[in-house]
């Protein structure tokens, strides 16, 4: 049997096979840093690992459990590609402030997601009508640890009041609320809150506008803030008498800019971009959400990746 051709027939498949591996893009089995299980980062983080599995040059999409300043961290070391995690958090990686013992040089952001925004909520008929009205009285902030605590803290302090903190999680809250026991919260909610739009249907609730110098201040000290109003859609609620301006920090999606590339980047922004409609089947802030937040700026450095997808939609 001659073999010389087929000694030739395998040398040509292997350099075909040569040829289209370096044609083709290189699979990158990214790993995505999500959030806690049972909190409402960790349906977004499986969904958008979907979405992204689908994307040429990616790969599969590993979940590596996590949240909140252990994924910034994971993400900067490179342990994971990218992460979920609030501006404000990726914010004080990337400058050094605590909890972090060093700053996480290497994160960038891919784009935002939903953003949570500061809302002061009274009664109707509650005799506090302004921001400095609450001195003094019982306001809920949530447990201790929730990164509103430490907003609310911030805000008292910089209006120079002291208010009767209360920390009851959001629904034993909503209920002391109902019974008179407590005067009001300062939360963070997202645009369309279970919890608070279940109050609005049984009471009439108005909001305290934050000093415009205030919401000034706390931007010029950290930039993950920015301008925006609660909510953004007033109809949601149905016994709610107004709408205020406030400040919002938004879910990003972080990556390590040397394991990430702009290619990579750009496709992922784009498809995340459009197939919204697969995040907002488990967000339901993200239904009907305008996609130019995904351009958010908030002090942490975007990928050029993603730049380039911004700029090609107008947004930037």
């Amino acid at each position: 049997m001659n073999r010389a051709p087929i000694a030739g027939l395998r040398a040509g498949v292997a350099a075909a096979l040569v040829s289209i591996a370096l044609a083709s893009p290189a699979l990158a089995d990214m790993k995505f840093s999500t959030g806690r299980q049972g909190g409402s980062q960790y349906p977004v983080s499986v969904a958008l690992s979907q979405v992204l599995e689908k994307v040429p040059g990616v790969g599969s999409v590993s979940l590596i459990p996590g949240g909140g300043a252990a994924n910034v961290v994971a993400v900067d070391v490179g342990q994971a590609h990218m992460g979920i995690t609030l501006s404000n958090s990726a914010r004080d990686g990337l400058v050094g402030n605590p909890p972090y013992k060093s700053k996480t040089d290497n994160i960038v952001q891919l784009f935002a997601l939903q953003a949570f925004k500061v809302a002061v909520i009274v009664g109707e008929d509650s005799p506090i009508k302004t921001f400095k009205d609450l001195a003094g009285k019982k306001i809920n902030a949530g447990p201790k640890g929730f990164t509103i605590v430490e907003l609310a803290d911030k805000l008292f302090t910089m209006e120079k009041i002291k208010v009767n903190m209360q920390y009851l999680q959001i629904g034993a809250a909503v209920e002391q609320f109902k019974d008179g026991n407590i005067d009001g919260f300062i939360y963070s909610p997202s645009d369309k809150f279970a919890a608070f739009i279940d109050l609005a249907q049984s009471r009439k609730v108005r909001l305290i506008q934050i000093p415009d110098a205030i919401i000034d201040e706390m931007i010029k000290q950290d930039p993950s803030f920015y301008v925006t109003q609660w909510p953004a859609e007033k109809s949601d609620y149905k016994n709610l008498s107004n709408v205020v301006k406030t400040i919002g920090y938004p879910n990003i999606i972080i990556a390590n800019k040397n394991m990430v590339s702009e290619q990579q980047a750009y496709a992922m922004t784009k498809a995340a971009a459009e197939n919204m409609e697969t995040l907002g089947a488990v967000e339901p802030d993200l239904r009907g959400w305008d996609l130019k937040n995904m351009a958010t700026e908030v002090g942490i450095p975007i990928h050029p990746g993603s730049m380039r997808y911004f700029k090609e939609r107008g947004w930037r």
